[in-house]
């Protein structure tokens, strides 16, 4: 029968012997993280001071064994330790921006914010405690299923996402041979077909949106008695989602100069979106949500004439205060930096986009209360793919594959490839 390797990290038995000036020397062999055997040597005045410290020498190299990470994972493990380091993992990966971190990070801790719902599930509470081997396939899928059945649906595909990666990291780390996530049960997604907003019903929009600056009642919202005046700044960033098909997030964050207004048709560089960092507030991050996001849009007409009379107007165009996020060789940076933004808030700073949103709920009253920011970035994609194609909307909208702007953006069904001749060739005349 053979005999069994030593395991990673292990050695065999311990020899010793006398040499010729007296002194001891003892040996064995160690298997190391590599899966290399090497011999570990050590000498000593007598033959059990030769073994205690060829044993310190062991112990050294266990200890450095250990130290990358491998040794930290047994199936004993609990989750706990295990969705801190994803989160470090995560943390570390340069594709995963501060809020899909802080989004993450959402799930597993629960809130200290004391507006927070106590009775919201967190992966830390509900799951940390168990042992690696007590978090088997049936299990996970309880905890996942039991958020479903409570129409939960988003959270409970995001905690299935947040619990590949942290059984992942006992998979990398030898505690399991397989991710017991991978065999829960799918989780399928009823495709939803876009609804842009048709153009007569868009006109009837604007025409209210003009009521409500005014101050009057429009259904939903009762008419401006005191406080803040209504803000004309909610309309144009409606107009310059609906003449680029941007992200409010862009809209928001963006400043004049990333505008061409001299030119035919005049451009606009999306290169800038607003973000929100848990316990830090809002940042303009100086570059955009993806790779495929930054790039160069055309506008139309009645969005660059918006543009140049908001420009005109002494109230606005002015320097903002803002936080920005900002790449220092190779390190993103969190600075103080002043920027003439396109659409500020009230008192030069960033637009808070929560408070927007608000705003906009309050101007599109109940009438049109199906209607957002991201209706009018369907209505672009639909539109410019009725025209051209979903390559060329895709690319307008600032997205690195066509299937998220057809599956999400664009409610035109897809023109299959014309096979009429083929078909009446195979099958004509046949009745």
């Amino acid at each position: 029968m053979p005999r069994p390797a030593t395991e990673l990290g292990g050695y065999g038995d311990i020899g010793a012997k006398e040499q010729k000036d007296g002194k001891w020397r003892a040996w064995a062999t160690f298997r190391d993280y590599d899966g290399k055997s090497r011999l570990v040597e050590a000498s000593g005045p007598t033959e059990s001071k030769a073994k205690a410290e060829l044993r310190k020498k062991l112990a050294a190299r266990q200890k450095q064994y250990k130290g990358r990470a491998r040794g930290k994972v047994t199936r004993d493990t609990r989750l706990a330790l295990l969705m801190d380091m994803w989160l470090e993992e995560v943390k570390r990966d340069e594709g995963v921006g501060q809020q899909s971190y802080d989004r993450y990070k959402g799930e597993i801790d629960a809130s200290e914010d004391k507006r927070a719902k106590k009775k919201a599930v967190k992966l830390r509470p509900a799951l940390g405690n168990l042992r690696v081997w007590e978090a088997d396939t049936g299990r996970l899928d309880d905890h996942i299923q039991s958020i479903a059945a409570a129409g939960l649906k988003s959270k409970a595909r995001l905690h299935k996402v947040i619990l590949t990666g942290i059984m992942g990291v006992a998979v990398r780390h030898g505690a399991l041979t397989e991710n017991p996530v991978r065999d829960t049960s799918r989780m399928r997604r009823r495709k939803l077909k876009p609804q842009p907003i048709e153009r007569e019903r868009l006109d009837g929009l604007r025409a209210q949106l003009r009521e409500w600056l005014a101050g009057n009642e429009i259904p939903g919202t009762p008419a401006y008695t005191y406080g803040p005046q209504r803000d004309r700044l909610v309309l144009d960033v409606a107009d310059l989602v609906l003449g680029s098909g941007v992200r409010p997030g862009e809209a928001l964050a963006a400043a004049w100069d990333q505008f061409d207004l001299e030119v035919k048709p005049a451009t606009y560089t999306v290169s800038a979106t607003v973000v929100r960092l848990a316990g830090k507030g809002l940042f303009r991050q100086e570059w955009a949500k993806t790779d495929a996001g930054h790039r160069i849009v055309a506008l139309p007409e009645f969005t660059t004439r918006m543009l140049k009379q908001l420009r005109a107007d002494p109230k606005y165009g002015g320097m903002c205060e803002v936080k920005a996020l900002r790449e220092v060789d190779g390190e993103v940076a969190e600075v103080e930096d002043k920027v003439a933004l396109v659409f500020p808030g009230r008192g030069g700073v960033l637009r808070d986009p929560h408070n927007f949103n608000r705003t906009w709920r309050e101007a599109r009253g109940t009438l049109y209360k199906d209607v957002t920011q991201y209706t009018f970035r369907k209505t672009v994609a639909t539109l410019i793919a009725e025209a051209s194609d979903s390559k060329t909307a895709a690319k307008q909208l600032g997205h690195s594959r066509e299937s998220v702007t057809e599956r999400h953006y664009i409610a035109s069904p897809a023109q299959a490839p014309d096979s009429s001749a083929v078909l009446e060739l195979g099958f004509g005349g046949t009745s």
